[in-house]
């Protein structure tokens, strides 16, 4: 199949039109040259000005990979045993890259192409494509939430969740099946329903706004629900990091009790 180049406005619709075009060759092996360029691909965060549509446009703020590489190291640093990865938003695979055995890798993505990618570079690894609210809700059609345990997925506990989570107030197609005021933010229901996912002192490494670590009133009641369940370890706050997006972050490490 061949692309029509001069329906694309810009370069950014047309690479990520070729990598849409590559990931649909299904089972097929695919070239280091192929893999080289699918990790191009930029999702839509921040590029509405360019044609970019959809909920990517607020989350698919794709994470660096000299930050990942830093996560790891501070997983391993507080403690990280080489137990079972999660990964709750995964995109194509940032986080997921520098995993020394992708066999032990779970993670959620909603875009269909961002899992394709995930699955074509990092061979191994489980990747759902859904919510990650659909973790806690009885599969196949994700309508109740479970009942008398966590979640479905066979990995569970696990040892490392993992992840640069979405941001901004929590309301999706799954939202209304959990806590409204422990939820307010989406990053919130992140890391609490992430925690939910790790064993006894097993670590939380997310990549978030730092309006978590220095907002008071509007994220008093969610740490401290969260302080219930897990001690804080570190954090670092860091320079801007997004190539579309001056949005301050941090790097927050959670252990769960």
């Amino acid at each position: 199949m061949e692309l029509d180049v001069k329906k694309y406005k810009n370069q950014f619709e047309l690479n990520n039109a070729i990598v849409e075009l590559i990931t649909k060759k299904g089972d097929e092996k695919y070239s280091l040259e192929e893999k080289q360029f699918i990790r191009r691909y930029s999702g839509s965060g921040g590029q509405g000005s360019k044609g970019a549509k959809g909920e990517g446009i607020l989350y698919e703020f794709f994470t660096p990979d000299y930050i990942s590489e830093l996560m790891y190291e501070q997983a391993e640093r507080h403690g990280y045993d080489g137990g079972f990865i999660l990964e709750p938003s995964c995109a194509t695979g940032s986080l997921i890259r520098p995993a020394k055995d992708y066999s032990k890798v779970v993670g959620f993505e909603i875009n269909p192409v961002s899992k394709r990618i995930s699955e074509i570079l990092y061979p191994g690894a489980t990747i759902h494509e859904g919510y990650f609210e659909t973790a806690f809700l009885d599969p196949p059609r994700f309508t109740t939430k479970l009942r008398g345990k966590i979640t479905w997925l066979p990995q569970y506990p696990f040892s490392l969740v993992i992840g640069n989570p979405p941001y901004g107030l929590y309301k999706n197609q799954y939202s209304s099946y959990f806590d409204k005021k422990l939820f307010r933010q989406i990053e919130i229901f992140f890391i609490y329903q992430g925690l939910q996912m790790l064993g006894p002192g097993g670590l939380l490494v997310y990549l978030i706004s730092s309006n978590f670590m220095r907002n008071g009133d509007a994220y008093n009641y969610a740490k401290d629900e969260i302080g219930k369940i897990a001690t804080f370890v570190d954090a670092y706050r860091l320079p801007s990091v997004f190539e579309f997006s001056e949005v301050p972050t941090d790097i927050i490490i959670l252990k769960k009790k």
